[in-house]
């Protein structure tokens, strides 16, 4: 369906802002098609995620049920079905999971796109007003981009771990991380952080930025590694990915221990899952 001679916004443009088009109809029949029963709760759950990642309790708190079995079997079969993802964190110091310490992630991008920009906009679809807006300038454009592009990494990790030259065998656990906050330390999170055998933390923030990533980026960077609770003995090398760029500033710095332009992994052999 894509036409390799257009630019991809005139693409994503004719797939799914044009009437009638392939992804302006899949959403209303792929759960008809996976799933058997009440075809309307997974559509639910899947627009309550949309909004963001959520624990249980939130989860349910958005869809307003009860926390109960029944839905924990509704997102199961939703993540067999690589519609959502379960991100763990876990403790820094035994390299363990924390049961309790989990959310819910939508993990497939056209769902969330969906859900974000198609569905909402049906009417004027229908009346092919978008025939001529350029998609970039619409509200929320780049955050949304930015969600997608959060869960392009996650979904590649392992081309993040071959930039970093980490061998498979030498990580004890990767993840978005999530330290809750208590009495003791404050909270925080990490769009994406690597435990390895070696006593390295990799904390990783993935930015995507219509503009040049700017020195800001240091300071936030700083604060999230201050709060992390860890070993003494364990060092942090904080990573930044990007797609449109940083400011020299940042790069004169040398505080990031690597900046990675994904835009250029793009264009390289390895392969890629949308």
């Amino acid at each position: 369906e894509i036409v390799p001679s257009l630019p991809a916004e005139d693409n994503i443009k004719n797939l799914c802002f044009t009437a009638d088009a392939i992804l302006v109809k899949d959403f209303q029949q792929i759960f008809n098609d996976m799933f058997l029963h009440d075809t309307e709760l997974y559509r639910n759950i899947v627009r309550a995620l949309a909004q963001g990642a959520k624990d249980h309790k939130s989860l349910c708190e958005a869809l307003g049920v009860r926390q109960t079995g029944r839905l924990s079997g509704y997102l199961r079969e939703l993540t067999l079905a690589g519609f959502i993802t379960i991100d763990h964190s876990w403790d820094i110091k035994t390299g363990l999971d924390k049961p309790k310490v989990l959310k819910y992630r939508l993990s497939d991008n056209y769902l969330r796109f969906y859900l974000k920009y198609i569905e909402k906009n049906i009417s004027q679809i229908q009346r092919h007003l978008y025939k001529h807006k350029r998609l970039s300038t619409l509200p929320e454009w780049q955050s949304m981009m930015g969600l997608q592009f959060e869960n392009l990494i996650l979904n590649n990790r392992q081309i993040i771990w071959q930039y970093l030259k980490i061998g498979p065998e030498a990580i004890v656990v990767d993840n978005p991380y999530i330290q809750r906050a208590s009495v003791a330390y404050k909270g925080c999170q990490v769009d994406y952080m690597i435990q390895t055998i070696h006593d390295t933390l990799y904390a990783i923030e993935i930015k995507f930025s219509k503009n040049e990533i700017n020195s800001k980026i240091i300071e936030e960077m700083k604060q999230k590694i201050e709060r992390l609770v860890r070993p003494k003995s364990m060092s942090v090398r904080p990573v930044l990915v990007h797609v449109n760029g940083v400011a020299q500033t940042v790069i004169d710095s040398g505080y990031f221990s690597s900046i990675i332009d994904f835009g250029e992994l793009l264009t390289d052999d390895s392969m890629m899952k949308s």
